[in-house]
């Protein structure tokens, strides 16, 4: 894929997300950018975020309550050869608060130490920030161990909760249903069709890519479904990397 199809593949994926959008939220601030940037090794790379300061305006009862940012990064992918997501991060916050309340992030290429799907807190929380002081120095516990010594005690918005790994993480349906639920936010009599869609595309997506990671155990299930399945001449290798990462 060149530039300029990965170009073409993040607009369709904007037009997607806004119409998806549009579907489940009563706003008109449903714009992304979508901004390209090269890479170290000559690949591009492009950012899709809301265009609405702060993100969108969730309101509850009419009344602009909480805002949502919802960005995504895009590669282009060389096993399929098809943009991917590389990144992305779900932010929730009070309408126009500079501080979060929560963030629900994937880093594809995370460090050994942070979850590469997870989410974090972002206010106080005396109980698990006292635990926190007496962490151990393996890990992030060292980082922990830092901050004590400098004057700088961890926070529980340091803590990094993990949701699934690469292929069984949340999608922004899911959080937008989290916020329907949990805080009431208004939402379109169409919306909860468009986040079931939304959702089974979503995973089915993920399906295939998990079963593409291990293809195996997808075979051996599938025959004892009733499915014929013959194995290849030469066995695909798991992917480990995406199978044992947190």
């Amino acid at each position: 894929m060149d530039a300029s199809a990965l170009e073409d593949e993040a607009h369709e994926f904007a037009v997607q997300l806004m119409l998806r959008l549009s579907e489940i939220l009563p706003t008109g601030h449903l714009g992304f950018t979508a901004d390209a940037s090269p890479e170290l090794d000559g690949s591009a790379r492009i950012a899709i975020a809301s265009v609405f300061a702060g993100g969108i305006p969730l309101t509850i009862d009419q009344r602009p309550a909480l805002q949502l940012e919802v960005d995504y990064k895009l590669m282009m992918s060389p096993t399929s050869k098809r943009a991917t997501v590389v990144g992305s991060t779900f932010l929730v916050r009070p309408f126009e608060v500079g501080r979060p309340l929560f963030t629900v992030d994937y880093v594809r290429n995370a460090h050994s130490n942070t979850p590469a799907a997870h989410y974090n807190l972002h206010f106080e929380h005396g109980s698990i920030e006292a635990e926190l002081l007496k962490t151990g120095a393996s890990r992030r516990g060292k980082i922990h161990q830092k901050g004590v010594k400098s004057g700088k005690p961890p926070r529980l918005a340091d803590l990094h909760f993990p949701t699934g790994g690469h292929r069984f993480r949340l999608c922004l349906e899911d959080v937008i249903e989290m916020l329907w639920i949990e805080f009431g936010i208004d939402v379109k009599s169409t919306a909860k069709a468009a986040i079931c869609e939304g959702r089974e595309r979503w995973r089915v997506m993920q399906v295939r890519a998990a079963v593409a990671d291990d293809p195996q155990p997808a075979a051996e299930e599938l025959r004892a479904l009733g499915y014929v399945v013959e194995d290849p001449k030469s066995l695909r290798p798991r992917r480990l990397d995406r199978i044992h990462a947190i």
